[in-house]
């Protein structure tokens, strides 16, 4: 097995931009950027699938010499990987981790798959490598038994696992699954300390607020063309089994595709299942102690200046 931890970073300094979905995130993390000589790294674990705007609500921007640019702004860890291709958390701790040390500007992460923000800035070691052996015998099972089959076995170690993981995404139950049958102990990652200093800020919403926002986004979302962008994944060859359409959104367009569900409903589950995942979000990091919670961009200014005035 290879663990894997940040280090070597000195006293480098970043920034954590966080919150639920639709609570103005990325609007306040490239304020930030602009002001203080900042580069964005999404902490998001759909949008690193390259063919996926639309579902994973990428910021608009354009790829320039091979860099991602977001109103001049660069941000990393999108459009990295095909969506069927495996990607998880210890690949982006590591990818995150190289970028943070290479670069010079002021690091500001931004995103809200909260086990993302904790591995990096509680400084996880991953374990990285396990049985090819085990890993065929799995992906056996879930191929043919199905997420259920795998998720039992997991819960006899961990029943508490659904809390902790999305477990309708195939790819993260099986590598949790290695975790846990190969341990037989509950499933959570290392903590061993990071030697980044972080400053994390959330976004204050008002529930109400916030579910009627998400709602109008996902209206403004297959307007957009959400169906058109799933139909042109599948043309390209990725079906309905890829590790990427089990993103919420994706999911239920595909049972629309498939003559499942209608498109009513397909528009129905996805704002459900939105918001539900905008409330366990919010219980996530509701948990965390060392959130400074702001309701507006001015405070946040004001947080980061003074977090990078005190390394003068």
């Amino acid at each position: 097995m290879v663990a894997y931890r940040l280090k070597n970073f000195m006293t480098k300094k970043a920034i954590v931009i966080l919150g639920p979905t639709g609570c103005g995130k990325s609007s306040m993390a490239l304020k930030l950027a602009k002001k203080f000589n900042g580069y964005l790294i999404s902490a998001d674990s759909r949008q690193v699938y390259k063919y996926m705007d639309i579902g994973t609500n990428k910021d608009k921007g354009e790829w320039k010499n091979g860099q991602y640019v977001v109103n001049e702004v660069p941000e990393y860890m999108v459009d990295i990987v095909e969506p069927d291709q495996e990607f998880s958390l210890y690949d982006w701790l590591k990818r995150t981790g190289e970028i943070i040390k290479n670069k010079k500007k002021l690091p500001i992460i931004v995103g809200g798959t909260g086990l993302y923000i904790s591995a990096l800035t509680q400084g996880y070691a991953l374990l990285g490598d396990y049985s090819s052996k085990q890993r065929k015998k799995l992906e056996k099972e879930l191929n043919k038994k199905g997420k259920d089959f795998l998720l039992e076995k997991i819960k006899k170690y961990d029943p508490g696992i659904e809390q902790k993981i999305d477990v309708k995404n195939p790819r993260r139950l099986l590598r949790v699954a290695e975790v846990v049958l190969q341990t037989k102990k509950t499933w959570s990652p290392e903590s061993v300390g990071s030697e980044i200093e972080f400053l994390k800020i959330g976004i204050k919403t008002d529930r109400e607020k916030l579910y009627k926002k998400i709602n109008q986004r996902v209206d403004k979302m297959i307007d957009q063309g959400l169906i058109k962008e799933v139909k042109s994944l599948i043309k390209k060859g990725f079906d309905y089994s890829s590790s990427a359409m089990s993103g919420i959104g994706y999911r239920q367009i595909c049972s629309f595709l498939r003559g499942q569900i209608s498109r009513k409903e397909a528009v129905r589950l996805i704002k459900r299942d939105t918001r539900r995942y905008a409330k366990r979000q919010l219980t996530w990091f509701r948990k965390e102690k060392d959130i400074n919670w702001v309701a507006d961009v001015n405070r946040a200014e004001d947080l980061v200046g003074a977090f990078l005035k005190n390394s003068e």
